[in-house]
């Protein structure tokens, strides 16, 4: 794993040049020089850098042109201006352009080097925001929940892979958390402190996944008003999550064996192959030997990717957790002011129930559960567990227990009692309604629109 900050030197003065490299080597930076903007820009389009140290005044073409192809071009290199004192009202202009900062010359090594550690630090803050934004989900459980024995090993075994370098697949059904293990590898990994990148293959189609992935140049397409760096970029020194892998399409697949190959990779309209240091975690709830001889994955990638294979079990296979999940999820959704609890008769009925949606499954039971509750006990009946596998699902209430349900509740009935509980728990604000939903303002507009909902109904 090589993390070391790739600076790019440009200065027409050469000592200055063989100077800053001497001293930043010695601090492990990266160091390329260049004398003059045009070998700059000619260096950006070849190879990835986190740094510019920018003169600004040069023989051929100035910095602050520069200045402004970076910013248009590559807009995460954080620049810092090298300036002469008789300067610093165009290092000030450059400040206004985009550049992180200026240094004037000659240059105090200490408040140079604090100056390039703050613009690093401002380009992972950055980098993170922007990935954490292209999570699949807007939160995450901050640990993994259970004691039986098979997680128990997963988890130990996930220990040992963290330490690694290599590439890992998780395999499990859906529901089973396979991102919260990856995360979990990441955040026992010595890659901890750089940015966790999340894509679901299976949610993109294949134009913008490549561009998702790989970033584009400005004009390689209608939209692109300005260049992009993609997820691998974003993700460099960090892990990269691939999410249902198995989807992803067979035009991507070559791209993504290339970049595990070396690290290489091009931009959507990208003639120059850059790189990026980056560990990939792959997660599938398919059978990828069986996609192998069906033509729809490569073997090849297959075998780059799993030199390390973690399968997480079904909730069905450690009941011993079941309990332990139920009561934290009780816990976390329930009103503050108004903690829930099972009766024995509710967990009997959990612990007898298969999952076939796993964690993911019995997390949305919960849920459900305390929003029809009409008590701080939750009770069986409105734990909704389906008893026969039918296109409606069935549920059995007791007459007596508050309103009159139908043998069998179709989808939408179910979804419209669900929402105006929900709003009726929220005194009908529709902001806090949207949120506990899940769904938008609008798609709640549209759902009360739909279902004719009103107060007191």
């Amino acid at each position: 794993m090589n993390t070391n900050p790739k600076i790019l030197v440009c200065d027409d003065d050469e000592t200055i040049c063989y100077l800053l490299k001497e001293q930043l080597v010695e601090k492990f930076f990266s160091i390329d020089m260049v004398y003059d903007g045009k070998y700059a820009i000619e260096n950006m389009k070849k190879k990835n850098y986190d740094l510019l140290l920018l003169d600004l005044k040069m023989p051929i073409m100035q910095g602050e042109d520069v200045l402004k192809f970076v910013k248009e071009y590559y807009p995460s290199i954080q620049v810092i201006i090298l300036t002469a004192d008789t300067e610093i009202r165009k290092a000030i202009d450059c400040i206004k352009l985009g550049a992180y900062d200026f240094i004037t010359k000659p240059y105090n090594f200490d408040e140079l080097l604090l100056t390039l550690k703050r613009a690093l630090e401002h380009r992972d803050l950055l980098f993170q925001n922007e990935a954490l934004t292209k999570q699949a989900k807007a939160h995450r459980a901050s640990r993994i929940i259970g004691n039986s024995p098979v997680l128990n090993q997963l988890i130990q075994l996930s220990e040992k892979a963290a330490k690694s370098e290599s590439n890992i697949l998780i395999e499990g059904e859906t529901g089973t958390g396979k991102e919260l293990l990856a995360d979990f590898i990441h955040q026992h990994s010595a890659r901890r402190n750089k940015p966790f990148v999340v894509i679901n293959c299976a949610s993109l189609p294949d134009q913008l996944i490549e561009s998702e992935l790989f970033g584009y140049e400005k004009g390689a397409f209608t939209d692109a008003k300005t260049s992009k760096p993609g997820l691998v970029e974003i993700a460099n020194g960090g892990t990269l999550f691939l999410d249902e892998i198995g989807e992803m399409s067979l035009n991507i697949q070559p791209k993504m064996l290339r970049f595990l190959e070396n690290g290489e990779y091009r931009r959507v309209g990208g003639v120059n192959s850059l790189s990026s240091d980056v560990r990939v975690i792959g997660a599938t709830n398919k059978n990828l030997l069986e996609e192998i001889d069906k033509k729809m994955f490569r073997r090849d990638l297959l075998f780059r990717l799993n030199v390390i294979t973690l399968v997480v079990p079904p909730l069905r296979e450690r009941k011993e957790d079941i309990l332990t999940l139920a009561n934290f999820f009780l816990e976390s959704k329930s009103p503050i002011r108004s903690p829930r609890k099972f009766d024995e008769t509710a967990i009997e009925a959990l612990m007898r129930y298969d999952f076939p949606g796993n964690i993911r499954e019995l997390e949305h039971i919960i849920e459900r559960a305390i929003i029809f509750s009409d008590d701080n006990i939750i009770h069986p009946e409105i734990l909704f567990l389906s008893t026969k596998k039918k296109k409606h699902t069935e549920f059995a209430v007791p007459e007596n227990h508050g309103e009159s349900y139908a043998e069998e509740l179709s989808i939408d009935d179910l979804e419209q009692k669900h929402i105006l509980k929900v709003l009726e728990l929220n005194g009908w604000e529709r902001t806090r309604t949207a949120a506990q939903l899940g769904i938008s303002q609008k798609t709640l507009y549209s759902k009360i629109k739909k279902y004719h909902l009103e107060k007191g109904i």
